[in-house]
């Protein structure tokens, strides 16, 4: 579904062969999965002094329980990694030694943290075949990508990789079932920080182009899911960021190509020379709390 929002054209992306999956709270080791595979717990074991190189074999039981249940289930040929933990010391050995017991290889991202974002750019670039064509469509010339996440917003263009960290003092976590705050206020903050994010990585070169990854279920009128900002059912939350972010609209119209950020990951893992021949792959993205997709290949 398309609609206009000062200038911008805004579209629900979803990728061919791409579906999302609900990993978070899969229950692992009397837990849900989110709990044990996550920033919180990496950061719980720092305050407990355990040192940089031993963070990422306290998280091996969790990611082999967790692969051990999800890799038949959907009978998956190869999983694919990205996030935040994967970029913890010693983290391939850690996935070395999880999918020992696995049938399958799992691999991690080149570049974990960023890899979803640099697919976002890719989408940008890249005709799309589902539009109907007037026109041979031309290029973004200035395209920005974003993959907001529950504790930080990576960013990338052409030129440029940065990580807007979430000050959850001002913007606390809200957990989902935990209440809302009844004057709204949230939301407004949420978007502040998002748009502020945009407005501050694209400087004085205005994007013509945006690929908005949010961590939350998307349906096709743009309406978002729950996550730790709280604004599930706020369906305008993307016009709210456009808007914030007094981004001027280009002058042949521009395009925001909105997904969930698992979705993002997945395309990123499509792009991966070491999957070109697998055809069903489990992708998890593995930072304050683990999201998945689904890759399956006709």
């Amino acid at each position: 579904m398309s609609m206009g929002a000062h200038g911008w054209t805004l579209r629900r992306h979803v990728p061919p062969g791409i579906t999302p999956l609900e990993v978070w709270n899969l229950p692992v080791l009397g837990h849900e999965l989110w709990e044990l595979l996550g920033t919180s717990r990496v950061e719980e074991a720092r305050r407990a002094g355990v040192p940089e190189s031993m963070l990422a074999f306290h998280l091996l039981p969790v990611l082999a329980g967790a692969l051990a249940e999800l890799v038949p289930r959907h009978d998956v040929d190869a999983v694919w990694l990205c996030g935040g933990l994967a970029c913890l010391e010693g983290f391939e050995a850690l996935v070395e030694e999880a999918s020992a017991a696995l049938a399958c290889p799992v691999y991690v991202a080149e570049d974990p943290r960023f890899a979803p974002v640099r697919a976002g750019l890719r989408l940008l670039d890249a005709p799309d075949a589902t539009q109907p064509r007037v026109q041979e469509p031309s290029r973004p010339v200035h395209p920005v990508a974003l993959d907001v996440g529950q504790t930080s917003i990576k960013c990338a263009s052409p030129q440029a990789l940065r990580v807007f960290e979430r000050d959850t003092a001002a913007l606390p976590l809200l957990f989902i079932g935990m209440p809302r705050p009844e004057d709204g206020h949230h939301i407004p903050a949420a978007v502040r920080f998002i748009a502020g994010a945009l407005r501050a990585f694209a400087g004085q070169e205005a994007p013509d182009a945006l690929c908005l990854a949010l961590p939350c279920p998307l349906d096709e009128a743009l309406r978002p899911g729950g996550c730790t900002y709280g604004w599930e059912g706020h369906t305008p939350l993307v016009a709210d960021l456009l808007r914030e972010a007094a981004l001027p609209a280009p002058a042949r119209g521009g395009t925001v190509l909105v997904l969930n950020d698992a979705e993002l990951a997945a395309e990123a893992a499509r792009g991966d020379a070491r999957l070109a021949d697998s055809r069903r792959v489990l992708c998890l993205t593995l930072g304050f709390g683990p999201g998945g997709a689904l890759l399956a290949r006709d």
